[in-house]
């Protein structure tokens, strides 16, 4: 098996929801708003207000991320997108954050895997597409590097 690059995606947090404390962990809604996504076969915008992440907080800083996107590619196709990862709230990076700072790949844990849906007969290969993604925050918006997992020759 081989990794190869998909695609960058960004996304700005739009409003948080917090639903504080909960037997699972602390739950919060990030609903995101219009991003952009580019890659070598794809490329468009994330659909303002059609995304969201539902995020888990466990008592170790740990959180679990359940996220549901809809692209719309440059040429009009949508495409429904959803990865679950877990991402590690460590204190150094939450205090940049507070900072309006934004800090690097590989800073933290911050990792996902997706998986893509679509009808439009143009992009029917992201139906049978598995793809992977580190992240980072930049300070203003979330930025996701995916690749996607291919057969080894």
């Amino acid at each position: 098996m081989k990794l190869e690059y998909l695609m960058t995606f960004t996304s700005k947090v739009r409003e948080l929801q917090k639903l504080g404390p909960s037997p699972a962990g602390e739950r919060y809604i990030y609903v995101v708003e219009k991003g952009t996504f580019d890659g070598p076969r794809l490329k468009g915008t994330v659909r303002d207000g059609a995304a969201a992440d539902w995020m888990l907080v466990l008592k170790d800083g740990l959180c679990s991320l359940d996220v549901r996107k809809t692209f719309e590619t440059h040429d009009g196709a949508l495409v429904y997108v959803r990865y679950q990862g877990l991402y590690q709230m460590d204190p150094a990076i939450l205090a940049r954050l507070e900072k309006g700072e934004g800090y690097d790949f590989g800073d933290t844990l911050f990792q996902v895997q997706m998986q893509f849906e679509t009808g439009d007969p143009r992009y029917n290969w992201l139906n049978r597409t598995l793809a992977v993604a580190e992240a980072r925050e930049t300070g203003s918006q979330v930025e996701y590097r995916a690749y996607s997992l291919c057969a080894g020759a």
